[in-house]
Parts: C-alpha cells; sequence; structure tokens
C-alpha cells in the first residue's frame, strides 16, 4: 500500500472512530442517565446541587449538596430536577472551576426559564458537547494539507524519520544554556525542543522541572522570532504555563473567555479572540489557548511555527490534531504515569487513546525523560522510582539526603514525625466509613497541629483526599484552631504543588464501599500524584485491604489493591489509639 493510500485509510479510521465513540459516548450516558437517583448519589456518579446563581448570560454559580462525585474541571453535566432524559433541563454545560463547595458553570446559551425551574436545588449528570464537527473540520483539513500528509499523519503513525536536528542550533542553545542551573537531560530536552525538526516527547516525572523546560524552550523560540501556541486540556495548565514563561521577557498573552484566567498572572494581557490583540506583534510571541480556539473564531485565522502541549499526557489524539494543523514543529510534554485524559469532556477517546502515549512510544528517537526531581529526597523518591518509571528517577540537589526539618516533641505523634520516617502509614481508624471518616479526620487535625507546634508553616502541608466531604470536615476542623490556610483537596487540584509535609487521607474503610471504588481510588495514576507530593515527609492514612474480599474483581482490579499494599508495607508503619 502506497503512502497516500495507507493516509487515506489512517485518516478514514480517526473519521469512524470519532464517529462510533460518539455513538457509544451517547450510549453510556444514557445508561446512567436512566440509573436509580440514590445509587448514582452514592456511586458519585450524580452530584446533587443545591442551588443555582446566574453570573451573566454564559456562567452559573452551582452549590454543590453534600454528596461526593468524581467530576472535576472540564467535565461536560447536565443539570436537571426529575427525569434527566425528558423533564426540564441545562444541558452541555462545562465545569470552568471547582471550588470547595461549588462550581463555576458555562454554557454556550442559558435557557432562562429551565434556570428558574432548577435554580432552588437540583441534579448535575454527565453530558457531553457533540464536539464531532469540530474534530472531522480538523480531520478533513489534516488530510488536504500538504504538512498533515507529510509530517503529522507519518508522526502519528511512527512513519516519520523523526531524528532530524539541526546541530547548530543544538550546539547554540546548548551554549546558552551554559548561563543557566539546569542539569543534563533538562539542557538536552531544551536544545531538542529549538533544534529538532519535526516532533520531541518530553517526560517530566514529579518535581523534574518540565514547567521551566517549557519556558526556557519558548524564551529561545521565541528570541529567534518564532510564533508559538502553548496549549493543553484545561485552562489551569496553560495559565500556570504562562505564569512561568512571561517572566522571561516573552511575548505573552492569553486567549480564551475572560472566566478562563483562574491564577493567571495579571501581567499577562487576556483577549477573547486573537484580533483584539491589537499590539501584536509580527513574530517571537506566545499565546495560549485550547486546542479548540483554533476551530474557532478565536484562533481560526491564525499559523504558529511551533505547538508546545502541556500535561500532554492529559491530550487525546483527535485534541493534539486540532492543535497540531496549525504549526510546523510539535514539542509535546506531560508524564503518561500520571493522570490520564478526561473521558466526556473535552476527549471522547479513553486513556490508552493519549496522544502523549502514542508520540513517544511511536518516535522514540527523540524522546527524553527528565530523570531528576529536585522535589522529593531519596526515601520518598525510592519506591515511585522502582514502581513507575523502572529505578530510573533519582533525587538531586539539596533535597536528596534532606530529612523531615523539625523534630516533634515527646507526645502523640513523635514517632510520626520522626525525621527518620520520611514515609509513614497509619491504618485508618473508624469502621464503615464511606467518603467521611470522623476520626481520621480527627487524626489529620492532631498530626497537622503537632506539625505546627513543632515549627512548621501552614503553607509547607498539604492534605490530599479523595472524597470532597472529607476533605470539607478536615478544614473545619482546622479553621476553629484560627491559623493560617493550610491546602485539604483532591488529587486533581493538587497536580503540579509541593508541599514539605504531605497527609494522603484515604478516608473509606467500608468493604464494600472500597469495593465499589477501587478502580477510582486505587488507579496507579493517581496514586503516583498523590504521593509525590511531598518533599520529605509523606503520611498515607489509608484502610488495609485483604485481597480475599477482592475475590469476586476483575484482575485489574485485583492488581490495583496489590499495588496499595505495595506501596503501604514500603512505608514505617505507625499505630494510632484515639
Amino acid at each position: 500500500m502506497n503512502c497516500e493510500a495507507q493516509f487515506k485509510q489512517q485518516l478514514e479510521q480517526l473519521q469512524q472512530f470519532v464517529t462510533d465513540e460518539k455513538a457509544a459516548t451517547l450510549q453510556q450516558l444514557e445508561s446512567v442517565w436512566l440509573k436509580n437517583l440514590d445509587a448514582k448519589l452514592t456511586t458519585g456518579q450524580t452530584q446533587a446541587i443545591s442551588g443555582l446563581q446566574q453570573i451573566d448570560k454564559h456562567s452559573i454559580r452551582a452549590q454543590l449538596g453534600d454528596n461526593e462525585s468524581r467530576y472535576r474541571e472540564g467535565d461536560i453535566v447536565r443539570l436537571y430536577l426529575d427525569d434527566p432524559l425528558t423533564g426540564t433541563s441545562l444541558t452541555q454545560l462545562r465545569i470552568e472551576t471547582v471550588h470547595e463547595d461549588e462550581w463555576l458553570l458555562r454554557a454556550h446559551q442559558l435557557n432562562t426559564d429551565s434556570f428558574r425551574e432548577l435554580k432552588d436545588g437540583c441534579f448535575a449528570d454527565p453530558c457531553f458537547i457533540d464536539l464531532e464537527g469540530l474534530y472531522q473540520k480538523a480531520l478533513s483539513e489534516v488530510a488536504a494539507m500538504h504538512i498533515g500528509r507529510s509530517i503529522i499523519l507519518p508522526l502519528l503513525a511512527g512513519q516519520l524519520e523523526n531524528n532530524l536536528v539541526d546541530e547548530d542550533l543544538y550546539d547554540e542553545a546548548m551554549l546558552r544554556l551554559e548561563e543557566d542551573e539546569f542539569n543534563d537531560p533538562q539542557r538536552d530536552a531544551i536544545a531538542l525542543g529549538v533544534a529538532a525538526e519535526y516532533l520531541v516527547c518530553i517526560q517530566g516525572p514529579p518535581g523534574t522541572g518540565k514547567t521551566r523546560v517549557i519556558a526556557k524552550i519558548a524564551q529561545l523560540l521565541t528570541e529567534k522570532g518564532e510564533r508559538i501556541l502553548l496549549t493543553s486540556h484545561t485552562h489551569m495548565a496553560i495559565n500556570n504555563a504562562l505564569n512561568k514563561i512571561k517572566p522571561l521577557v516573552v511575548n505573552t498573552v492569553k486567549v480564551g473567555s475572560l472566566d478562563s484566567c483562574s491564577a493567571l498572572n495579571s501581567d499577562i494581557e487576556r483577549f477573547t479572540h486573537g484580533e483584539n490583540w491589537k499590539n501584536m506583534p509580527d513574530n517571537g510571541y506566545v499565546i495560549g489557548a485550547t486546542p479548540f480556539a483554533t476551530c474557532t473564531q478565536r484562533l481560526e485565522d491564525y499559523s504558529f511555527d511551533t505547538v508546545i502541549f502541556d500535561e500532554a499526557s492529559q491530550i487525546t489524539l483527535p485534541l493534539a490534531i486540532m492543535a497540531m494543523r496549525k504549526g510546523t514543529r510539535f514539542i509535546f510534554v506531560g508524564d503518561h504515569k500520571q493522570l490520564p485524559p478526561v473521558v466526556l469532556s473535552n476527549s471522547i477517546l479513553d486513556r490508552s487513546h493519549s496522544a502523549f502515549s502514542a508520540l513517544i512510544n511511536n518516535n522514540n528517537e527523540l524522546s527524553v525523560m527528565l530523570d531528576e526531581t529536585y522535589r522529593m529526597n531519596q526515601w520518598l523518591t525510592a519506591w515511585p522510582s522502582r514502581t513507575y518509571y523502572q529505578h530510573a528517577l533519582k533525587a538531586s540537589g539539596p533535597n536528596q539526603a534532606r530529612r523531615f526539618p523539625l523534630s516533634p516533641p515527646p507526645g502523640f505523634a513523635s514517632q510520626i514525625l520522626n525525621p527518620e520516617h520520611s514515609l509513614v502509614y497509619i491504618p485508618s481508624p473508624g469502621t464503615d466509613a464511606k467518603n467521611k471518616n470522623e476520626q481520621e479526620a480527627q487524626l489529620v487535625e492532631r498530626i497537622i497541629l503537632a506539625a505546627l507546634a513543632a515549627g512548621l508553616d501552614c503553607s509547607d502541608i498539604g492534605v490530599v483526599v479523595p472524597f470532597r466531604l472529607h476533605g470539607k470536615n478536615i478544614r473545619q476542623k482546622l479553621h476553629k484552631h484560627a491559623i493560617g490556610p493550610i491546602v485539604v483537596d483532591t488529587v486533581e487540584r493538587m497536580q503540579g504543588q509541593e508541599m514539605e509535609l504531605v497527609i494522603l487521607s484515604l478516608c473509606s474503610t467500608a468493604a464494600t464501599y472500597l469495593q465499589a471504588l477501587a478502580d477510582f481510588m486505587f488507579a496507579p495514576e493517581r496514586i503516583n500524584v498523590s504521593i509525590t507530593r511531598a518533599k520529605s515527609k509523606l503520611i498515607i492514612i489509608g484502610p488495609e485491604l485483604d485481597l480475599n474480599d477482592f475475590a469476586s474483581a476483575s484482575p485489574h482490579t485485583r492488581r490495583l489493591i496489590q499495588h496499595y499494599q505495595s506501596l503501604i508495607t514500603s512505608a514505617k508503619r505507625q499505630e494510632w489509639i484515639p
């Protein structure tokens, strides 16, 4: 089969896949909508909403009820009161931001009559925005473009010789990097980002400085006059990267809705459409935007020299193609050992079709792994390095041999906070706990108070929880002590953060509840992100699981349980008696 025929077949398969996945998504959603409401509330497939407040013609603030759900930023939901199929509803709402007790939802167009019926309380089920037209548009354009047939499709299929590097540009970049404190893999990644002809894949495990690498690549490319699109699956990831790029004296703007600029530094200009950037230079700039912006009036008429994908492990193949068709070179930065793509929202493919995974496997000639973590000490690095990174990840820098910096006074937490034990496991107290564990919340409270009494600052403490209600209970207990803010949040909100002391509080002890949620709670990517936030002390409070209790579970679920058991047996066990 010649190349043209092969690429035609490849595109037809992708186009058919988009259509098939849309049908499968609708079938899956309808099966959820028809389930018993109480069961959906218990398993987190539905979120109770206690009230709605309209902010403007496109935005709604939703006050969350007491049950726990699995929704996160970027997911699409539908709000309804009685029957999710035939009753009053608001559909195709995107969760723009997630706060402690509320969501910010965005609608393309808000039906005010339906809003009035739902505003005093309703329920949220999963939904989706029909993006098939945008995906098909991107695929059709790629098929018609020379760069699509000659570069993008061969890259995705692993059929393009991807080892071409401009040696002069590479050497020039390496010379520039002698002035900065980068390690060898970081220098190699940056220089390849400047000099590779088509593609570089950069794997950045926790604490290895991937955002700093992105910023330096952007600086060196814009100095050469390149136009760069910095993109990702969420606005938060884009904004975090732009915050690192801007201080390097780079022309940097954000394009998107004005409510998509959460946590974006105030010195970065933001526009709803690219054409609003009136003083836009001819070249040498970075625009941050989602891939969808390239298919709409926001950026449809723009083209770029290089497209940089951040958090690339969460970007699916169709989403990547949207942005790729606007560039000629591509830099994917991510870690497929951390959180996978969001399903039933921006993506119509599952995590096995992550663009990063496909590209790093098919084009490993120019793939670089950043293998030195400057966050975790060597004792905290050991288990994730062995389990996720084939022993390649190593602790470096000042934190390598650093222990927890404070010695607690004699008493309740003296062994738990003992600097000699960086990784500590405490069996969860309480019985039959589901998404709230009062005794465990009290334990977390006491550990934090002991750490503060020993001299640790509030900003050096973080608590990772699987359930919003459990996190809220912990925050309420801490609030009454009139101490400064301490981050207590879910793993999705903790990715990218780091603290001296991190407590992973898994909450649940009810056997049937754990069996139902095992694939969610003990997913390796979630565990990896949760345990790699700490610099010198990680305390895991979790259930003791018996594999016999999962005899009827799938082989995949049983492997997850064994994975979790391996983690807690590698820790120093401490008992707690309330």
